[in-house]
């Protein structure tokens, strides 16, 4: 038997009592960003916390490489992005990291 859930969280809160229980029970989850949709990433997937419990197990050993690489990649952008509406002084390193992370119009 396949279902597949759906669950609409909380402004954006996975650990609620519903929510924890569904991912529990299920192989994985593709969690969906209000914020990245409204920042015209689409899909609006949030690599961070969309996981699967197959995982890399069912990758060819060269998607394993370049699928781990790219989620660090993700994860680092993220981070440097939410940093960066702090500050007003970046290096030229961390300006070229968050200039590669942005899609060119």
């Amino acid at each position: 038997m396949t279902s597949l859930p759906i669950v609409e969280t909380q402004s954006g809160d996975v650990s609620a009592y519903i929510t924890t229980n569904v991912i529990s029970i299920t192989d994985g989850q593709i969690f969906l960003s209000a914020d990245l949709f409204n920042a015209g990433i689409r899909p609006a997937i949030n690599v961070g916390i969309s996981v699967s419990r197959v995982g890399s197990a069912a990758q060819i050993k060269a998607m394993k490489q370049v699928a781990s690489k790219l989620k660090l990649e993700l994860a680092q952008f993220a981070e440097l992005e939410a940093f960066a509406q702090f500050a007003s002084d970046l290096d030229k390193a961390t300006q070229n990291q968050l200039a590669r992370g942005i899609p060119e119009d």
